[in-house]
């Protein structure tokens, strides 16, 4: 076939053509004017001229273009793909891990680290370890301030009881000048006998059972007390070791040591025995107290009397404070404020008589009556009766201070719709901090910053006391402002409610009922026309508040 006629067919090719050029009696094809079969997204224009250096690759097997792959530049001949057996062992693992951490957000991706980011968890780091050793050295300042009196006291105590045991342990031996005294009657009766023979055997010393049990009191007293010294001497030893400043590589070793330290130190009960070394050195003081007593009432009975009432009242009131922290537990008011019965809130005190000698009772009732609910009568009886107590036997508190924290977060708990939750402890130290601060200007901004944290009704009338403002109109941080530089609210304005206005139950009870009618009156307006006769005629917040218009005419309007 002629030449002409291969490419007038070619060019007449329904797939546009190829073009063919003539040199000599060679013919060449022309680049240039290849035409490229349709892309996935769409036709090519046949008409189109594309270059050779823009014709697509196929895809590649790798999901994305690696930072580390050489590019071809035009000119250069493509690096032909490597196949898998190609491939070296290792960098198919990196691919591998760098695929997977790609995909897994909680590995960490080695192309998104740099200097600053592993800068910032380095000062993330130093800034834990602040804390934690501000932590650590803030227990171990109480544990050593313990320690301390603790000697104090002891040396104090011992010494005073071994002037008591010097002149008590000669009761227990034979007494010289009372072996005179029988010799000198001997020679009187020989005297006054004559020539009469006279038998003279001496008897056998035996200690009475009093100066006995007088001795053992004291000799005890005297041994608890400068044992607890001596476990007080061992005990600064090991908060010593405990607060040593290791020289470590990083600060997260550092986090670990300490760590460690802390574990260590409750697992071997270092805690709890620093805890018991003021009972032994107390055990010490009512031994004494009870061999003076002894002493006493074999003397006269007028002496012992006097003794016995200063004694019964020290060892009552002693005991009294191991007990009321106990007896005097917080009762949980969670339901009671889902459920919306603001009449029976109130600003609920811990006793802060907290001794070891309390915290064991604590615990130890807890203990011992727990079983006791396994018992249908007893466990309803002190549900219904006794709330407070079931509550804690039931679940007790961990320490003292997990104790505290839940007695402030129970005001943490919502209300049932309309939801909203009122932190009246926070609210109470608000208070206070605004009462001691706000004739300083230096603390007037930050007073102000502190109260735009919670609504501004709320804190006009709970925090400021100014609810004559919250009873005319809508509170806004303008009245917050002048509020704070007004203190003096209008006395025939304001409830008749012994101050301060949030301990006392008909100040919970007011506040929470305006806080429940401001956010039914902003949600839903219709539902509020049904609580206000309900609040007005079971919750009684005339008569306890002493004011006529309870409901502020702000949330009328709404």
């Amino acid at each position: 076939m002629p030449s002409g006629d291969l490419t007038r067919n070619r060019s007449s090719s329904p797939r546009g053509g190829v073009g063919i050029r003539t040199l000599g009696s060679q013919e060449i094809l022309d680049p240039a004017q290849i035409s490229l079969p349709p892309s996935e997204t769409g036709s090519s224009r046949g008409t189109e001229n594309v270059n050779p250096t823009q014709i697509p690759l196929p895809p590649s097997e790798a999901r994305s273009v690696r930072e580390n792959e050489p590019v071809t530049t035009p000119g250069t001949a493509p690096t032909p793909p490597e196949s898998a057996d190609d491939v070296d062992e290792d960098q198919r693992a990196r691919w591998f891990l760098q695929d997977v951490a790609w995909g897994d957000p909680y590995i960490q991706r080695p192309d998104l680290t740099n200097e600053a980011d592993d800068k910032k968890r380095a000062e993330s780091l130093e800034k834990l370890l602040t804390e934690v050793t501000k932590h650590d050295e803030g227990m171990v300042k109480g544990w050593r301030d313990d320690i301390d009196t603790l000697l104090v006291f002891a040396g104090l105590f011992s010494a005073v009881v071994t002037a008591f045991v010097i002149e008590s342990y000669k009761w227990l031996d034979e007494d010289p000048a009372d072996t005179t005294v029988i010799l000198l009657n001997q020679l009187l009766s020989v005297q006054v006998n004559g020539s009469q023979s006279v038998s003279f055997e001496p008897a056998q010393f035996k200690p009475d059972a009093l100066s006995i049990r007088i001795n053992v009191f004291w000799f005890l007293s005297l041994i608890f007390s400068l044992t607890s010294a001596l476990f007080g001497l061992l005990c600064k030893q090991w908060v010593r070791e405990h607060e040593r400043d290791t020289t470590t590589r990083t600060a997260a070793e550092a986090l670990a040591l300490r760590q460690l330290r802390r574990d260590s130190f409750e697992k071997w009960g270092v805690s709890s025995f620093l805890s018991a070394l003021p009972i032994l050195l107390e055990a010490a003081l009512l031994f004494f107290f009870v061999g003076v007593l002894d002493l006493l009432w074999d003397r006269h009975l007028v002496p012992f009397v006097v003794c016995f009432v200063a004694i019964s009242f020290s060892a009552g009131l002693y005991f009294l404070t191991a007990l009321l922290p106990t007896l005097m537990v917080p009762r949980d008011q969670m339901k009671d404020i889902y459920h919306r019965r603001f009449d029976r809130l109130s600003y609920q005190f811990i006793c802060p008589y907290k001794s070891p000698q309390a915290w064991l009772v604590y615990r130890l009732s807890s203990t011992l009556l727990r079983p006791l609910l396994k018992i249908p009568t007893i466990n309803d009886f002190l549900r219904e009766r006794a709330r407070r107590f079931w509550d804690h036997i039931k679940l007790p508190a961990s320490d003292w201070s997990s104790f505290d924290l839940w007695v402030v977060r129970q005001f943490d708990q919502k209300t049932r719709y309309p939801f909203f939750s009122l932190k009246v402890y926070e609210l109470r130290a608000f208070e206070w901090a605004v009462a001691m601060f706000r004739d300083s200007p230096s603390m007037i901004p930050h007073l102000l910053n502190v109260l735009e944290m919670i609504p501004p009704s709320v804190a006009v009338s709970a925090v400021l006391g100014r609810w004559d403002m919250t009873m005319w109109q809508a509170a806004s941080q303008k009245d917050i402002e002048d509020a704070l530089g007004d203190p003096d609210p209008n006395p025939w304005l304001s409830p008749t409610i012994r101050l301060p206005v949030l301990q006392q139950p008909e100040g919970i009870n007011l506040l929470f009922h305006h806080r429940h009618w401001e956010t039914m009156a902003a949600d839903d307006p219709y539902d509020l026309l049904d609580e206000f006769p309900n609040a007005m005629r079971y919750m009684d917040l005339q008569h306890s508040t002493g004011l006529r218009f309870v409901i502020p005419f702000p949330m009328v309007d709404a």
